[in-house]
């Protein structure tokens, strides 16, 4: 690679314009084209920039400054760039299988060029098709075709009006006909309306329904999904006996479609039902493949989790965009310094680097556990659809469900506050809406939310580490999980006799302190919500209601403990393998070092609490050892910002852009925006400004 980097292939690679921003390029510890080239590799930089350039190219994808489209109309244009998407065909079904990364990568890309894109393919071809591929057989197989030509067009319709996170008490019916062998698809009332799926409200023909499978004599089997045409594709009239529709405007990602549908005994084909995890015969017999229901359950966590995966990594390439804007500007913004003739960029503050280097850290952290779970979560559905009932596949699909569930908050929530705290960064300039940081902040706001609200599904988590210790406490059993992300409690209680004995900033500058201490704190906090939970039922609380007391100060941080530490740790393992080049070591492993330290930080409270932290000096080391890596890491960072954000076109922000022009891009954009230049004939005269005006209308 590092010969490729010599070799200058800027065709792939090109170098960036000239301005403010060479000063700190020329100051970086490492080559930024090695270190895309090593976080990337030399295909999926070549796919990455087929994409972007795609995008560029094409007129349907233009840019219109100042261009406030009305609802229909942007759900109109973001309709038809999906379909151009497909048209393109930048990954095939076969693609998929063999390169799974560029799934992700695909997903990025359109994101950072537009969410409510990025969305709405998503939704299309990976969480509606992911559930007909993962949760049907083989007679759902031309489906799958279907989707990738866009002959059907998709959605994944589970939560309803008065339900979203208690998916046990979803209400829509389905009654098995034996007589005619249909299926009747049934909304008992108007709550029972499936809501706020993405898709449904304009464009959606066909919707995987979870509905309640019922066989005569009213035997129900709990939640399954069926494939339900909801819309004629040639029409997209609704179908006979289905009322659907939009939902109105939201708060952000309103290129997204979101709906609501209604069914009224609407009959379906009995092989609609999805039955990978269940069937029912001709005659009305319920069948199923898993005879324990724990595997069975297990199983049929896969379709939920790659919503939630995915989500991982829209969320991440926010934090991506906006983490690149505010550096960029921080790195040519100059405000004050030691003389009053002398203005240093504010990156040179330690304030400013506080405020924005543990987020680029998080997003190099963040963005390898992404591509790594989504590997995983790969690994699950392959076993899946050969047909794997292993206990191993089993317990497999419970591990990254709990993963899921925990990574989508701490991926959402980061970004949430990287985003604002971007935004503040960059002062008032950060507020105006064309440098996007609004957009990416409302647009980013969903995630926390949608696919199950963050702190319902941490509940997920704590209760699957609980599980686990209930299981060795009465059981004996070991810890051990497929991924081996659990089998460090093994060591249990050894862990909890350590202490924290870093006394130097010198010896705390490694990502190994931090991983020390998250697997204290993750035992101390599971053995505290363990004792915490049996205190309570034997002062009389019920199970449910001793779950509920034991979350706002045990098992919600107990499930984000365990989910920064995972991060930790593959982020770790990943910049001390031997593959990493020697001049990248020591920028990726101050990375590493500072998004542990720092997200362990904010668990300082309970690691005094615990005994693992004792005296002042253990919290000014931490606190030292951040703001000692933010100042080395401080050079490096426009080089890093480099290696991960998107062609200026793509990244949309006159704030942002490569030269580091700020003021001249920023005050060219204004004035498009107003278009002052058409009505001013008289301003260039002012010979000032003469060079500056000539400038702008070559820019425009």
């Amino acid at each position: 690679m590092a010969s490729t980097v010599e070799g200058g292939d800027t065709a792939l690679l090109p170098e960036f314009p000239r301005g403010p921003l060479d000063a700190y390029r020329a100051r970086a510890s490492f080559s930024w084209k090695e270190l895309a080239l090593f976080t990337e590799g030399e295909g999926m930089l070549r796919f990455k920039k087929t994409i972007f350039s795609a995008l560029e190219n094409d007129p349907l994808f233009a840019r219109s400054p100042g261009a406030d489209l009305s609802l229909e109309k942007y759900r109109e244009l973001n309709f038809l760039r999906c379909k151009r998407i497909f048209e393109y065909d930048f990954l095939s079904v076969e693609d998929m299988f063999k390169s799974p990364l560029k799934v992700p990568a695909l997903i990025q890309c359109l994101g950072m060029y537009d969410s409510s894109l990025a969305a709405k393919y998503l939704l299309h071809s990976l969480v509606f098709g992911s559930a007909v591929y993962s949760s049907g057989s083989e007679r759902h197989l031309t489906y799958i075709q279907k989707i990738f030509r866009m002959e059907i067009f998709g959605c994944f319709a589970l939560t309803e009006l008065s339900h979203g996170s208690n998916t046990k008490a979803i209400r829509t019916t389905a009654h098995y006909d034996p007589a005619t062998e249909e299926f009747i698809i049934h909304s008992p009332d108007f709550e029972a309306a499936k809501f706020w799926v993405g898709n449904m409200g304009k464009t959606a023909t066909h919707a995987v329904v979870f509905a309640k499978l019922c066989v005569p004599g009213d035997q129900c089997h709990g939640l399954h999904p069926f494939i339900v045409q909801i819309r004629d594709p040639k029409t997209l009239l609704p179908m006979p006996g289905v009322m659907v529709g939009d939902i109105g405007k939201k708060l952000g990602q309103n290129g997204l479609d979101n709906g609501f549908a209604m069914f009224h005994k609407v009959r379906v084909p009995r092989q609609s039902l999805l039955n990978r995890m269940g069937d029912v015969t001709p005659e009305g017999t319920y069948v199923s493949p898993f005879k324990d229901v724990r595997q069975r359950f297990g199983a049929s966590l896969g379709s939920l989790s790659s919503g939630r995966v995915s989500i991982v990594s829209l969320a991440i390439l926010n934090l991506k965009l906006a983490v690149a804007i505010a550096l960029r500007f921080s790195a040519t913004r100059r405000q004050f310094g030691p003389t009053e003739e002398e203005e240093i960029p504010v990156l040179e503050y330690p304030m400013q680097q506080w405020r924005l280097l543990p987020y680029l850290a998080a997003v190099y952290a963040l963005d390898h556990f992404s591509k790594s779970l989504f590997l995983d979560l790969v690994e699950l559905q392959r076993g899946l659809a050969s047909g794997d009932r292993s206990a191993r596949q089993a317990e497999l699909g419970r591990e990254i469900h709990a993963l899921a569930s925990a990574s989508k908050p701490l991926a959402s929530w980061t970004t949430q506050q990287g985003i604002q705290e971007c935004r503040g960064a960059c002062g008032g300039h950060g507020y105006l809406a064309m440098n996007r940081l609004g957009v990416l902040r409302d647009d980013n706001d969903p995630n926390c939310t949608y696919e199950g609200d963050n702190n319902i599904l941490l509940q997920q988590t704590s209760n699957y580490l609980l599980g686990l210790l209930a299981h060795q406490v009465h059981d004996g059993a070991c810890f051990r999980s497929p991924l081996k992300s659990v089998d460090f409690l093994d060591a249990y209680p050894g862990i909890l006799d350590q202490k924290f004995e870093v006394s130097s900033v010198a010896d705390c500058l490694d990502s190994a302190v931090a991983l020390a201490a998250y697997k204290w704190l993750v035992c101390y906090l599971l053995r505290e919500t363990y004792q915490k939970l049996n205190q309570e039922k034997r002062s009389g609380s019920s199970d449910f209601e001793a779950r509920n007391k034991c979350q706002v100060s045990h098992g919600r941080p107990l499930a984000l403990a365990f989910v920064e530490l995972t991060v930790v740790q593959r982020f770790h393992e990943h910049v001390h393998q031997p593959s990493v080049p020697p001049s990248l070591r020591a920028v990726l492993g101050r990375l590493s070092a500072l998004y542990a330290l720092w997200s362990l930080s904010r668990h300082a409270a309970l690691l005094y609490r615990g005994g693992y932290f004792s005296g002042e000096q253990a919290g000014e080391v931490l606190e030292s050892a951040v703001l000692a890596l933010c100042s080395q890491l401080k050079d490096d960072a426009v080089a890093l910002v480099d290696v991960i954000a998107p062609p200026d076109f793509v990244l949309d922000s006159p704030i942002g852009r490569a030269d580091g022009e700020l003021y001249k891009n920023l005050w060219g954009a204004v004035l498009q925006e107003s278009k002052v230049l058409e009505r001013a004939s008289w301003w260039p005269e002012f010979s000032v400004n003469k060079p500056v005006i000539g400038s702008l209308k070559s820019k425009l």
